[in-house]
């Protein structure tokens, strides 16, 4: 007999049954019970004209299951309904011309039931009383009711329970995949009562046939195999349970492909079920039950259980199926048992032993090129600098960084206005000298001739460097190369110092490279020594070098003193370029590669303990 609790939260209300005593006692369904029930009850409660019983579904929320003698649909109802879910206590509420009268219905300490009940007389202190009784005895019928429907709900778990565990047994029995689903398949007919059970398995968005109860092997080929693929593929496409015929109440779906595999079996009924892992169906049980076995349509109790023992087996089989592959099944398991042969029961720990005493000991036996790094600048074999050869200001400027020159090249000009007023000075001055010296001579006076011609000397030599000074107002080129540093195209007409900086030019004949070796790296660095060099520019490239010369002094940097080492580039790409910054690595021989990692923390802790030491 159905659960009334489980009763839906809206189900049709029919009316009152004409005996109520016979539909109490003798129900055909749960909701003729509770309608044979509210019936008796409120009859037998005096100034009652009506009820209505309320009842808990399965969503937790209450729902309209029966009603005596008023409308179903009562705004008042309602109301004091809702206020006793919230507060399980009776409660009357008075209106113009009736009273209501909440009554909940607890089971285990939870609200299941309310029954709501018209008086048409406010209940006074001693009726209040015998009513109370009378619901209280009514309302045990209720909860014993409720409490049947508990049990049998639970029978029905338990039962659905029992059937999962015998077929998660039998499927576990096997190690491999094939005798898996064998099992399973003779299994399922024995305890869901059906007379033929299949399965198959999802491969490439179709359905595989694999296994077909109490047949050792059978051709895919076989029109019967193609049935049940096709019946198979029809319930995955669908992603939901197909039946044939549908029970009352199930979702309507396509099932031709079922109808088919049902006239080929001679079969009354046909189910199949998704095996849903992770929102992917990964296979599909099929059951059939013959004509001969009575009746076709299958309860929909048998259908949830069906839906359970899939969800459950999914998993399982899922798992089996992938150790049959051949990469990640099958030669897996046979290097498992080699190293359970060999380290015994426990091979990962015995391999996580033998891989960290691997990573200990093979550093200090590996051997491999001890590099010493650092930080290197490019830099032209031949590079000059230009500066100013005298005060002045910068008239015009022909190159910039980045430009190529060749010898005798104009790189910029000096303006010569000062120094043309200075020469213009001195030429006067000169004239003037000359004419006083010849007046002397006129007079006879050798005192004034000799002043003369010592001034004429004195602006003469002034002269000549006035002359020197705007030969050299031009900048020329001293070589052919690469401008590489020097921009006066932003300092026109701005003053420049005798012996300021003004461009630097490195000639393209050849290259060398800067680099910086810290001094806890000297020792492992001499001339002669080569390496290779990767450039932030030349990302992809490695430039040969060969070390020239080692500087004798250091300069600070990076939080250490580091020397400055001359390298030439053995083979230079057509890309290198004067500035390029990068990183250089110096061959210093050969060592084990636990030296190479730890040499560094080895100079400086020796170093902090030679502070120490006595």
């Amino acid at each position: 007999m159905e659960d009334a609790a489980q009763a839906p939260p809206e189900q049709p209300v029919i009316a009152p049954p004409a005996d109520p005593w016979r539909a109490f006692l003798e129900p055909q369904t749960a909701a003729e019970f509770l309608r044979g029930w509210l019936a008796i009850a409120a009859g037998r409660l005096e100034h009652t004209t009506g009820a209505v019983l309320f009842l808990r579904g399965d969503g937790g929320r209450l729902g309209l299951a029966a009603h005596w003698q008023m409308p179903a649909q009562d705004a008042g109802v309602t109301t004091l309904a809702e206020a006793l879910a919230r507060s399980p206590e009776p409660l009357v509420k008075r209106e113009e011309t009736r009273s209501l009268l909440g009554y909940p219905v607890e089971v285990a300490g939870e609200l299941q039931a309310v029954l709501v009940l018209q008086l048409s007389h406010h209940p006074d202190g001693a009726a209040f009383r015998r009513l109370m009784r009378e619901l209280h005895w009514s309302g045990g019928w209720l909860e014993n009711r409720i409490w049947q429907g508990h049990a049998t709900l639970g029978r029905k778990q338990a039962g659905s329970a029992q059937l999962v565990l015998q077929l998660l047994s039998a499927t576990a029995e096997h190690r491999r995949f094939d005798g898996a689903a064998l099992a399973l398949v003779n299994a399922v007919p024995d305890v869901t009562g059906m007379d033929q059970a299949a399965l198959g398995t999802v491969k490439r968005r179709r359905v595989r046939l694999e296994a077909i109860s109490r047949m050792a092997s059978f051709s895919r080929r076989s029109e019967r195999a193609r049935a049940w693929e096709a019946a198979m593929d029809e319930a995955y496409a669908q992603g939901d349970i197909v039946a044939i015929p549908a029970p009352d109440g199930a979702r309507r779906c396509v099932d031709a492909a079922h109808r088919a595999l049902a006239q080929e079996l001679g079969a009354a009924a046909v189910i199949s079920a998704p095996m849903m892992l992770h929102g992917q169906v990964v296979g599909v049980l099929t059951l059939a039950r013959d004509a001969t076995a009575g009746a076709a349509l299958v309860p929909a109790d048998v259908l949830d259980d069906l839906r359970l023992v899939a969800a459950a087996l999914a998993p399982l089989m899922d798992a089996k199926l992938r150790e049959r592959r051949l990469v990640s099944g099958r030669l897996r398991d046979l290097a498992g048992r080699a190293l359970t042969a060999v380290f015994g029961r426990r091979p990962a720990l015995a391999l996580a032993a033998l891989g960290l005493g691997l990573a200990l000991v093979l550093p200090f036996v590996i051997t491999t090129n001890l590099r010493v790094g650092a930080d290197a600048t490019v830099e032209g074999a031949v590079q000059q600098t230009i500066v100013a050869p005298v005060d002045g200001f910068i008239a015009s400027a022909g190159v910039r960084a980045g430009d190529r020159v060749l010898p005798g090249a104009l790189m910029a000009r000096l303006d010569d206005q000062d120094l043309r007023l200075e020469h213009a000075a001195a030429t006067a001055r000169a004239t003037r000298a000359k004419q006083s010296q010849r007046d002397a001579l006129a007079l006879g006076d050798r005192t004034a001739s000799a002043v003369a011609s010592a001034e004429l000397t004195e602006t003469l030599a002034t002269l000549d460097l006035i002359n020197a000074q705007l030969s050299r107002l031009d900048i020329i080129a001293p070589i052919a190369g690469l401008v590489v540093s020097g921009d006066l195209s932003q300092r026109i007409g701005t003053p420049v110092r005798r012996g300021e900086d003004l461009f630097e030019v490195a000639a393209e004949s050849g290259w060398r490279l800067r680099i910086e070796v810290s001094e806890y790296d000297l020792a492992l660095v001499h001339p002669a020594a080569t390496g290779t060099a990767v450039f932030a520019g030349l990302s992809g490239i490695a430039v040969p070098f060969e070390v020239t010369n080692i500087a004798a002094v250091s300069d600070p940097g990076g939080g250490e003193n580091r020397f400055q080492v001359e390298a030439a580039v053995t083979n230079a790409p057509p890309a290198l370029r004067p500035g390029l910054q990068g990183t250089a690595k110096i061959e210093a021989g050969r060592s084990t590669l636990a030296w190479v990692w730890l040499r560094g923390t080895a100079v400086r802790l020796r170093l902090f303990a030679w502070q120490f030491l006595p």
